[in-house]
C-alpha cells in the first residue's frame, strides 16, 4: 500500500480530532502518502504538517451533478489511491469516492460512547490494524504566521488569556455563555492576573460581543484576523476559554491550557482532548445535543441553563496559573 486519502470537511474542530488518524497511521507506516480532502478555510491548518503530502480542497456545497463534481473526482481519480478513509459519510462524498473509482473504502460511524479524537480513529484500524492512539492532538502552522503573532503579542502583559465567546447566535444553545458573564469573568481574571485578555471570534458577532470591550487591559480581534492568524495568536496564549468550539480544540492541539465551558453538552465526546480541563454544570441534562434547549421554548432568553449556571469562581479556580 502507497497512497490513502483522508476525508473530513465539516466544522473546523471536526478536522483537528482528525489529526491523531493520520498522525498515528504515519508512525506505523512511514512508507504510506497521505493525501487529505478537506475545505478551502481549513486547509491552510494542514498545508504545513509533516505527516500530510498533500492537501486538497472541497466546497462543502458542492452538487453532485456539476462540472465541478467531475473535474474533483477525475483529479482524485489520477492520484490512484489504495484506499479512503471516510470521515464525512454523506450521500454527495460516497458519490465522489465512486466516481473517483477508489475502489476500497472505510467509513466513519458517529458514536457517542467515545471521545471525538477516538472515534475517528478507530475508523483508520479498521483498514491499519496495529495503529497505537497517540494521547495528545498536535497541529503546525506556518512559521510566517506564527513569527507575526509573536510580534503582535510581544509587548502584551503576561499572563494573558484568550477568551473566545463566539457563536451566541449559534444553532445549538448549549454552547454559549452569557456574554454580561463573559464580562465579570474577565474583569475578574484581571482581578487576580493583571494581564491581557485577548478577545477572539467571527465578524459577525462582533456587534453582539461588544460589551466586552468594557473589560479591563482587553485586545479586541474579533473578526480582525484570518484563522490561521488567529490559531498563530492563540498558540502564544497562556490559557484558551471557551465554549465547546473550533477554536477550543485547536488551543488544546497548540498546547494551549485550555478550560472548556461545556453545560450540558457531552464533554465526554467534543470535550478538550489530553491537556484541557472541561468545566460542566447541570449534570442531570448531560449529555445534551439539542439545538434548543429545552428549558427555553416559551422563554426568550438566548442563554441555556446549563451555561448560565457555570459559575465564574467555579471557572477562576479552574484556571490555577
Amino acid at each position: 500500500m502507497k497512497k490513502i486519502l483522508i476525508i473530513r470537511a465539516g466544522a473546523i474542530g471536526d478536522v483537528v480530532h482528525t489529526t491523531n488518524l493520520f498522525r498515528s497511521i504515519k508512525q506505523t507506516y512511514k512508507d504510506i502518502s497521505i493525501h487529505y480532502l478537506t475545505s478551502e478555510l481549513i486547509k491552510p491548518l494542514l498545508i504545513e504538517d509533516p505527516d500530510i503530502e498533500k492537501v486538497y480542497t472541497i466546497n462543502p456545497k458542492f452538487k453532485l451533478f456539476s462540472s465541478y463534481t467531475k473535474e474533483l473526482a477525475e483529479t482524485l481519480k489520477e492520484e490512484n489511491y489504495d484506499l479512503v478513509i471516510n470521515l464525512q459519510p454523506s450521500f454527495k462524498i460516497k458519490a465522489l469516492i465512486f466516481l473517483a473509482r477508489i475502489k476500497k473504502q472505510y467509513i466513519y460511524k458517529k458514536s457517542f460512547k467515545m471521545h471525538a479524537v477516538t472515534n475517528f480513529w478507530h475508523t483508520g484500524t479498521k483498514a491499519f490494524k496495529e495503529l497505537k492512539e497517540p494521547k495528545e492532538l498536535k497541529l503546525y502552522l506556518p512559521k510566517e504566521n506564527i513569527e507575526n503573532a509573536k510580534k503582535l503579542t510581544k509587548d502584551f502583559k503576561r499572563p494573558f488569556f484568550i477568551i473566545n465567546a463566539g457563536g451566541v447566535l449559534s444553532k445549538r444553545q448549549g454552547r454559549t455563555y452569557p456574554v454580561k458573564k463573559w464580562v465579570e469573568l474577565g474583569n475578574k481574571i484581571q482581578e487576580k492576573y493583571n494581564g491581557t485578555i485577548i478577545l477572539n471570534g467571527a465578524k459577525e458577532d462582533k456587534e453582539i460581543l461588544a460589551p466586552l470591550n468594557e473589560i479591563k487591559n482587553v485586545v479586541n480581534y474579533i473578526g480582525e484576523l484570518s484563522l490561521i492568524d488567529s490559531c498563530a495568536v492563540i498558540g502564544e496564549a497562556d490559557v484558551m476559554l471557551s465554549g465547546d468550539s473550533g477554536p477550543l480544540h485547536i488551543a488544546t492541539a497548540l498546547g494551549v491550557k485550555s478550560i472548556g465551558l461545556y453545560g450540558s453538552m457531552p464533554a465526554n465526546r467534543t470535550g478538550c482532548f489530553s491537556s484541557g480541563i472541561n468545566v460542566i454544570s447541570r449534570k442531570d441534562c448531560v449529555p445534551c445535543n439539542r439545538r434548543k434547549c429545552k428549558f427555553l421554548k416559551k422563554s426568550k432568553n438566548i442563554y441555556a441553563p446549563c451555561m448560565e449556571e457555570i459559575s465564574i469562581e467555579e471557572i477562576i479556580e479552574k484556571i490555577n496559573l
